[in-house]
């Protein structure tokens, strides 16, 4: 299957200052502790026909939101489809726009499913940081200073799975820099060596970004013999990776696919999209890191993914 013969329905701009929400719009966002995330705040003194929600607060199994120009919040549980439907229904607008910049991976992943729901159309929002900050003590697994620590693998609320652990299954990490997430996974999957297909964005959002995948990752690539079986998908390009784990799931034919979302946003958007595809079959694997604040420096390209017309 030629990737580029399908459709990749995004937007990408150059200045992230240039992007205009639509009218009558609702968007969701939070400001975060990156610098990359603080457009947020820039969209909001600029767009004067749009709704903003901001997420104020970030709990393991609930989130806080305050539509600004308001002084009340509400709480929403992640777990809960009904509470995430009357977030909706309780701002209505002619399109969503999910702003996953800033958001943590269990938060915005339940939002998305719970916003393709809607017939409305449903955008998601990234922008890319300039750098990532290097270790100042890197190790060869460890190049970029990124996470405290790992808090353990636990499912995406509304994402946990029920297939039996005998189950034959095929395990494709999505690799970022940080080979130490990468080992911490197989160790707990334990999949078999000749059932991982990692998957490195390439192009990345740098040219050395790639080479910077395969350093960090170099010795679990090695001890498994998985950079046999390495694929690429463009970094930033959510629908590239969906198609190219729909073709390996057609080379491999497993009973069952475990997505370790571990690399780039737009990688883990894709992963979500994927297993929403067929939940069945399919599942999120994430270790929920504890982000280093500073991680990144600079702004980069804004990126906006129609994922309701892409999943329609």
């Amino acid at each position: 299957m030629e990737i580029h013969n399908e459709p990749l329905p995004s937007l990408v701009y150059e200045d992230h200052a240039s992007f205009e929400p639509e009218a009558d719009s609702l968007y969701i966002g939070f400001e975060g502790i990156e610098e990359r995330s603080g457009h947020f705040q820039n969209l909001v003194a600029s767009s004067n026909s749009v709704k903003f929600l901001e997420v104020v607060r970030e709990g393991e199994t609930e989130f806080e939101t305050r539509l600004v120009g308001t002084t009340g919040t509400t709480t929403h549980r992640l777990r809960s489809r009904k509470q995430l439907a009357e977030l909706w229904t309780a701002h209505e607008s002619a399109s969503v726009y999910l702003d996953i910049t800033g958001l943590r991976h269990h938060v915005w992943i339940p939002l998305l499913r719970s916003a393709l729901s809607l017939s409305n159309p449903v955008h998601v929002i990234y922008v890319e940081p300039e750098q990532y900050r290097h270790s100042l003590t890197p190790t060869e697994s460890q190049i970029f200073d990124l996470s405290e620590r790992i808090e353990g693998i636990a499912p995406i609320p509304g994402f946990a799975s029920l297939r039996r652990t005998t189950d034959e299954f095929i395990f494709l990490p999505l690799l970022g820099f940080e080979g130490t997430r990468l080992a911490y996974l197989l160790e707990q999957v334990q999949p078999l060596n000749d059932k991982i297909v990692p998957i490195v964005g390439v192009p990345g959002y740098l040219p050395e970004h790639p080479f910077n995948s395969f350093l960090g990752n170099r010795i679990a690539l090695q001890e498994t013999d998985a950079w046999q079986r390495v694929r690429y998908a463009d970094a930033n390009c959510p629908f590239s990776l969906f198609y190219l784990l729909e073709q390996i799931e057609r080379e491999f034919r497993p009973e069952h696919s475990k997505i370790a979302v571990i690399g780039t946003k737009p990688h883990a958007l894709g992963g979500a999209l994927f297993v929403l595809g067929d939940p069945t079959r399919r599942e999120l694997i994430y270790d929920h890191p504890v982000r280093k604040t500073e991680r990144t420096s600079g702004v980069g390209r804004l990126l906006q993914y129609e994922v309701s017309e892409f999943m329609r």
